[in-house]
C-alpha cells in the first residue's frame, strides 16, 4: 500500500535510491540489523523487512509469506523504476501489478495460474 511505499522510499532517501536497488534489497529493507546479525552469527537470514507491514504478506499462508515477499518486493522494484524514470505519471502499471500480486496470492492458495508479467503491461501499454 502507500504507507510501506513511504516508508520504503523513505528508509532509502529518495525514490531514485529505491529505483537503483535491486529487489532483494528492497525485501529486507529496514531488517539490516538482523540481516548483518545473521551473517555474523551464520544464522539465518531475514525474509523481510519494511515489506511485512504490507496486507499481502499478512494474508498469505504461514509457508507463502516468505514467497511473496520476494515477489511484493520485485513488484516494488519494477514500479519504483516505473515511477522514477518515466516521462509521465501514471497510475496504471501500479494498479495492475496490484493485480498481478493479488493473482499470486490466489494461485498460492488454489493453484491457479496468474498472467505473466510481459502480458500484464503489454495490457497497460
Amino acid at each position: 500500500g502507500e504507507q510501506v511505499g513511504a516508508r520504503l522510499i523513505s528508509h532509502a532517501g529518495s525514490l531514485t535510491n529505491l529505483a537503483k536497488a535491486p529487489a532483494s534489497t528492497i525485501q529486507i529493507l529496514g531488517a539490516e540489523k538482523a540481516l548483518f546479525r545473521a551473517l555474523k552469527t551464520k544464522g539465518n537470514t531475514p525474509k523481510y523487512g519494511l515489506i511485512f507491514h504490507s496486507t499481502f504478506i499478512g494474508r498469505a499462508g504461514a509457508k507463502n509469506k516468505g514467497r511473496i515477499s520476494r515477489y511484493l518486493a520485485n513488484k516494488c522494484a519494477i514500479a519504483s523504476r516505473v515511477d522514477s524514470f518515466a516521462d509521465f505519471t501514471t497510475s496504471k502499471f501500479g494498479e495492475k501489478m496490484r493485480d498481478q500480486v493479488e493473482e499470486r496470492l490466489s494461485f498460492y492458495e488454489t493453484g491457479a495460474a496468474p498472467k505473466r508479467n510481459v502480458d500484464a503491461m503489454k495490457e497497460v501499454l
